[in-house]
Parts: structure tokens; C-alpha cells; sequence
């Protein structure tokens, strides 16, 4: 390129007649543009320039070398504006994962990514689980982050699964609960509680279904989301069990508590999918390849350490 900086030298000068204002459009010094145009007469052996006074005039062989720098950097510009013309439209990464992993693992993931591949863009878009299943089965869309329940025949056949990491769920209750200063419950100290679940019915059935199994008997109560169950833990509704990214926070400063249940195991699996009829397109060949050397938000491995 130092040879358009010359013929934009040239040009310029040729325009204007004075070093000192070349000097000035182009952010340089004057012997910077003395250089310039020195190095271009012994290129073509010849002057270009004749000074009078303090501006300067084109001579004959630099009047004709003019007309030649104009069709030169034309032409240049035009060859710039054909292949990017021609050039394949730059992908964007379309990232669909559910409200879980979109709000509380998967951005960690394409901090990850962005600073291997910083020059690729990229959309993050949320949903519930069903409506993830839905644009699924819709076929709007060939790949997802999200939960992976065994009793999803749907995902099970039209989908190659990969498990990233599975995590607990926590019980989980307010400041100043009865249970602050236990170390350990039972089951039998869930009798009779009211359990927040949220709408989900796979996630529900992940949830009671470990509980109906230890015949604990409680009060159930469906809420939209995570967030909107931990603001009523915290306000006193009820308890509930939520995976361990989504109240690692709020368990860190103190404004929701968990204690271990003796005997009481509730996990869930999550992971990518991508359609079996569908490849993966090179940009997110690349992000799964990222997660897969470094997953884990907390500590770069795909499994999870028990929380």
C-alpha cells in the first residue's frame, strides 16, 4: 500500500500546489511528503514538480503521470467495491437456548468465543422450553442449548444430543427460615411445605418426581420462570428447588439459603442439539468446538462440579 500512499501524495499536492497544505489534509509532515514525491521522480526518472515561489506546478511529464495516478486509483477503488460486491455476505451466529442456559451459561460461552473470533458477529435468542420445542418441531430453527429430558421422544429421534454439563438443584428458602441453623434436612421435613415449581411440565415432572418417590406430601404452586420463583422464596411463598447457576448468586450474599436433603437427589442434564438431517454451519462448528475445549463458566471444564 505505500505506493498509493505516494500517488495520494502526488495527487494531492498536484491539486493543491503547497507542501504545507498536502501536509496538513494528510495528517503528515512535510518531509514526509518531500519523501514521497522524491522516491516517485527516481521511480520514473524524471521531476514531477517545478517550484514557484512557495507553491509548486505539475511539469509536462508530471501533467501526463497525472492523468495515469487518477486512472490508477480509480481503478483500484473499483476492484475494491467488485470483490467485496462479490464477496459471500458475512454470516451471523444465531445462538437459541433457553431461558436457563441463555441467561445464566451460555453468555459466559460467547464471551469465550468472542475473544477467539472476534470479528464474527452474533444473536443470542431466549426461550421458554416449549416455545424452544415448538420452533423446533417447526423447523425454524436446526440446533439449540437446552435441557435434555429422556422422556422427549421428539428430541430423542430427530436430534444428535451432546451432554455439557449436568447440575443440581438446590433447595432453597428464605433468610431467617426455620431451617437457617440446620445442617442437614430430611424429607420428612418437607411434609406439608408449599413447593414452587415452575410451568414447565418436563421440568416439573424432574422436580416431583424424585419427591412423590420419597411419598413427601406438599402444597405445589406453578410459577412463570426462575426469576419470578426466587423473589417469592425470598418473600416468604413457599420453598423450591432450583439449579445451581440460577441461585448461585443469590446463595452468595446471603438472600436465599440451601441446605442438603438427606437421601434427596434431583439433577438435570443439559447439552446442545442439532438436527440429524441439518449440518452445522462453519461458524457454529466453530462455537461448539469452544464450549467443548472449555465449557464450564465456573472453571473452563464441561462437567460440572457438585455445587
Amino acid at each position: 500500500m505505500k505506493m498509493f500512499e505516494k500517488l495520494e501524495t502526488f495527487l494531492i499536492l498536484a491539486a493543491c500546489g503547497s507542501f504545507t497544505e498536502t501536509a496538513r489534509q494528510l495528517f503528515c509532515s512535510q518531509p514526509t511528503i518531500s519523501n514521497h514525491i522524491q522516491q516517485l521522480e527516481e521511480m520514473l526518472g524524471t521531476k514531477l514538480f517545478e517550484r514557484s515561489g512557495k507553491s509548486v506546478e505539475l511539469t509536462l511529464q508530471g501533467k501526463i503521470f497525472y492523468e495515469y495516478a487518477q486512472k490508477i486509483t480509480r481503478l483500484f477503488d473499483e476492484a475494491a467495491a467488485a470483490i467485496k460486491q462479490a464477496a459471500p455476505p458475512k454470516t451471523i451466529l444465531s445462538v437459541y437456548a433457553s431461558n436457563y442456559m441463555g441467561v445464566y451459561v451460555v453468555p459466559e460461552w460467547l464471551r469465550q468465543y468472542h475473544e477467539s473470533y472476534p470479528a464474527q458477529q452474533f444473536e443470542l435468542h431466549t426461550y421458554g422450553y416449549d416455545a424452544l420445542h415448538q420452533l423446533l418441531k417447526q423447523d425454524k430453527i436446526h440446533s439449540a442449548f437446552m435441557p435434555l429430558y429422556e422422556n422427549d421422544p421428539y428430541i430423542q429421534s430427530e436430534f444428535y444430543r451432546t451432554v455439557l454439563f449436568e447440575d443440581q438443584f438446590l433447595l432453597v428458602f428464605p433468610s431467617g427460615h426455620p431451617w437457617t441453623d440446620r445442617k442437614l434436612l430430611y424429607t420428612r421435613d418437607l411434609n406439608h411445605t408449599t413447593l414452587l415449581l415452575p410451568q414447565s411440565r418436563l421440568l416439573q415432572s424432574c422436580i416431583v418426581s424424585p419427591l412423590q418417590s420419597a411419598r413427601i406430601q406438599l402444597t405445589t404452586v406453578a410459577m412463570s420462570n426462575f426469576e419470578v420463583i426466587k423473589e417469592a422464596v425470598k418473600s416468604g411463598l413457599g420453598i423450591a428447588f432450583l439449579p445451581y447457576y440460577a441461585v448461585r448468586e443469590q446463595i452468595s450474599k446471603g438472600e436465599l439459603r440451601t441446605i442438603p436433603v438427606c437421601g434427596l437427589h434431583i439433577s438435570r442434564k443439559n447439552g446442545f442439539i442439532h438436527r440429524k438431517s441439518s449440518c452445522l454451519t462453519p461458524a457454529e462448528q466453530a462455537f461448539f468446538s469452544c464450549i467443548q475445549h472449555g465449557a464450564d463458566p465456573d472453571n473452563g471444564r464441561i462437567e460440572l462440579a457438585n455445587p
